[in-house]
C-alpha cells in the first residue's frame, strides 16, 4: 500500500510539474483582464503541490497508522489535480488576444457586484454556459465568433444569474419552494376523487410543480440578464434563438416533464412582459411582434399543456421580483446614466452594448466596420 501512495504522488507531482510549465508560458499570463484568474489557478498549483509534498513526507516515515489517513489525502490531491489539469488551466492556456473584450465584460460584471468581486472569471469556448460556484473561479462559455463582437455579449449576464443564485442559494431556493406551493394550489381543482383519473391527474401536478424548480431559476437569470443589460440583452436573446426551429416555439408535454428550461417562446413572452414593465416599451414590441409572427409562419399555437396558465403569471412574477432583491445586480439604467455608485477598473460596456444593438438594428450594412472601431476604443479606455 505505502509503494502504491507513493508512486500515485510521484505521479500527481510529475504532472503538476508539466502543467506548471504550460501555464507560466501561456500567453494569457500576460494579459491584464485575466491576471485574476491566472493568479488563482497558479496559486491552487503551489497549495496543491505543498499537500503532495507533505503526503511524500508521511509516507517516508514509514507508519502503517496512517497509511489510510495518507490514502485519504492522495485522493484529494488527485482529483484536485484532475479538477485544474482538465477544467481549471485551459481558459489560460488556450488565451488569444480577442479574449480582451469578453474578459473586460466578465471583470467588470464581477467587481461591481460585492458577492463576486473576489471571485476570479474567464471564458472559454462552447455554447453558451458556465459554472456558477462561489467557492471556484467561474468559467464562462461562448462561441468562439460570438466572442470578438458586441451583439452577444449580453448573453454572460443570464450566466451571470446563476452565479448570483448559487451566491444566495438557500434564500433562493427558499423563495423558489414558495412559488412552487402557490403553483400546487392553482394546479388543485376544488372537487378531488379518489380514482385513476385523479391518481394520473395527482401525477401530472406534482411534475408540473417539480419542474418549476428548474424552470424558476432559468427565468430569474433571463430577468437578471434584463437588468443589468436592458434591450441589449433581449435581442441578444432573441437573435440567438429565433430560427432554431419549431422546438423553441412549442414541445409536447412528455417533453417539457422536468425539463430544465423552459420553451424559448415561454421566456420570451416572460421578458417582454418585464421588459415592459421596465419601461421598455419599443423593444418589447419589436421582440413580440416578432416571435409571434415567426409563429404564425411555422403554424404553432402556443400550448404549453399545463406546464404555464395566465394565473401563474402574478406568482412568478412577484417570485423573480423577490430573487432580484436577494441578488441586487446593477441595473440598465444605473450604467446607462453612469449614476451607480458601484465601482470596477474597468468601464460599465453597458453604454455599448446598447450602442451596438441600436447600431445594428439601423444600419446593418455599416456596422461591422462601426464594431470594429468601437471595440478598439472601449478596449484602450
Amino acid at each position: 500500500m505505502q509503494e502504491i501512495l507513493r508512486h500515485s504522488n510521484v505521479h500527481v507531482l510529475h504532472e503538476l510539474d508539466r502543467l506548471t510549465t504550460l501555464l507560466r508560458d501561456a500567453p494569457g499570463v500576460q494579459m491584464t483582464e485575466l491576471e485574476p484568474y491566472y493568479t488563482w489557478v497558479k496559486n491552487a498549483g503551489e497549495g496543491l503541490r505543498q499537500s503532495v509534498e507533505q503526503n511524500l513526507r508521511d509516507l517516508n516515515l514509514g507508519q502503517r497508522d496512517i497509511l489510510a489517513s495518507i490514502a485519504s489525502e492522495t485522493q484529494k490531491v488527485t482529483r484536485f489535480f484532475h479538477m485544474l489539469d482538465q477544467r481549471l488551466a485551459g481558459p489560460v492556456l488556450r488565451a488569444r488576444p480577442s479574449d480582451r473584450l469578453c474578459l473586460r465584460v466578465l471583470r467588470w460584471l464581477h467587481e461591481v457586484h460585492p458577492q463576486t468581486l473576489h471571485i476570479p472569471a474567464a471564458v472559454s469556448d462552447g455554447q453558451f454556459a458556465s459554472y456558477p460556484d462561489p467557492h471556484w473561479p467561474t468559467i464562462y462559455f461562448m462561441p468562439p465568433s460570438a466572442q470578438t463582437g458586441l451583439l452577444y455579449l449580453p448573453l454572460f449576464f443570464h450566466e451571470f444569474g446563476h452565479l448570483l443564485y448559487a451566491c444566495h442559494e438557500a434564500e433562493m431556493d427558499a423563495l423558489v419552494e414558495q412559488l412552487q406551493e402557490t403553483l400546487a394550489e392553482l394546479l388543485t381543482p376544488g372537487i378531488q376523487r379518489e380514482d385513476l383519473h385523479d391518481r394520473i391527474e395527482v401525477e401530472k401536478r406534482r411534475t408540473i410543480v417539480e419542474t418549476w424548480y428548474a424552470w424558476a431559476q432559468e427565468l430569474f437569470c433571463d430577468a437578471v440578464g434584463l437588468t443589468i443589460g436592458g434591450p441589449a440583452f433581449a435581442h441578444a436573446f432573441s437573435l440567438h434563438l429565433q430560427m432554431l426551429g419549431r422546438g423553441h416555439f412549442s414541445l409536447p408535454a412528455d417533453e417539457l416533464a422536468r425539463r430544465d428550461h423552459p420553451v424559448t417562446w415561454l421566456r420570451i413572452q416572460l421578458l417582454v412582459h418585464r421588459a415592459r414593465e421596465m419601461g421598455h416599451q419599443e423593444d418589447a414590441e419589436i421582440l413580440d411582434t416578432r416571435w409571434k409572427t415567426l409563429a404564425t409562419a411555422l403554424g404553432i399555437v402556443a400550448d404549453y399543456h399545463g406546464f404555464y396558465e395566465e394565473e401563474f403569471l402574478p406568482a412568478i412574477q412577484e417570485t423573480i421580483d423577490d430573487m432580484l432583491t436577494e441578488a441586487e445586480p446593477v441595473t440598465y439604467s444605473d450604467e446607462l446614466t453612469e449614476s451607480t455608485a458601484r465601482a470596477s477598473l474597468f468601464s460599465s460596456p453597458i453604454r455599448l452594448l446598447h450602442r451596438a444593438w441600436k447600431q445594428f438594428m439601423e444600419n446593418h450594412d455599416e456596422f461591422r466596420q462601426w464594431e470594429e472601431r468601437e471595440i478598439v476604443t472601449f478596449l484602450q479606455s
